[in-house]
């Protein structure tokens, strides 16, 4: 009977073992880069949760609230400690947010082929996301970051060495790209789990997919 009892305690931690492995991320996302469209989405599941969401024009919000919700996969259990690049949870939430974000964002996408580079700048932070040559977006890889921007009265404004000759430091459209130095974007190396892996992304008349699954480690 004891040792009935050890194989059946083994084979619950193996279980368990593999159920804590087998944990992920799915994310699809339709975002016009360019314009006004009702048909952007972003659909998720992780950690139990499955959500199909968009952007509520008449409450000016998300419908399923993934500004909060996709907290799951952006941090880890503290709460604190980021699971995923931060870019990645920046560029999920434009498919439900106004346009006037991503406007206001300077949200841009250029390609080369299937390359693709996606930039935007939120709250004082520039972001560049940039596939390989296949439209793959790794989380290891593809993020980079870089603060630009100061916190004036609430208002954020592009800091002088980044603001392009007689420029308006008011819009983000006015930075300079040229004289941006990022670092990398990546979870953080002391949290207790992270997202891992990579996501395809395509762009066609200016429409912007991503889609794929992460694994939890």
């Amino acid at each position: 009977m004891k040792t009935k009892m050890i194989f059946a305690a083994a084979a619950v931690a193996i279980i368990s073992s593999v159920a804590v492995f087998a944990q992920k991320a799915t994310i699809d996302y339709r975002f016009n880069a360019l314009a006004e469209d009702a048909k952007n989405y972003f659909n998720w599941t992780a950690d139990g949760k499955s959500i199909k969401d968009s952007f509520d024009v008449a409450a000016g919000a998300s419908k399923a609230k993934s500004t909060t919700e996709f907290n799951v996969v952006r941090f880890d259990a503290t709460g604190s400690k980021k699971a995923v690049p931060a870019g990645l949870r920046s560029l999920v939430l434009y498919p439900v947010s106004s346009r006037a974000t991503a406007e206001g964002d300077a949200f841009s996408v250029s390609e080369n082929g299937k390359m693709l580079t996606i930039r935007f700048i939120h709250r004082g932070v520039a972001y560049q996301i940039t596939t390989d040559a296949k439209g793959n977006i790794d989380t290891a890889s593809s993020f980079q970051i870089a603060t630009v921007g100061d916190n004036v009265g609430g208002k954020f404004t592009l800091k002088d060495e980044y603001l392009k000759a007689g420029g308006d430091k008011s819009k983000m459209a006015n930075i300079d790209w040229t004289k941006v130095s990022f670092a990398k974007d990546v979870a953080d190396s002391d949290a207790g789990y992270t997202y891992t892996g990579s996501l395809k992304a395509a762009y066609k008349n200016g429409i912007l997919t991503v889609k794929g699954t992460l694994q939890k480690k």
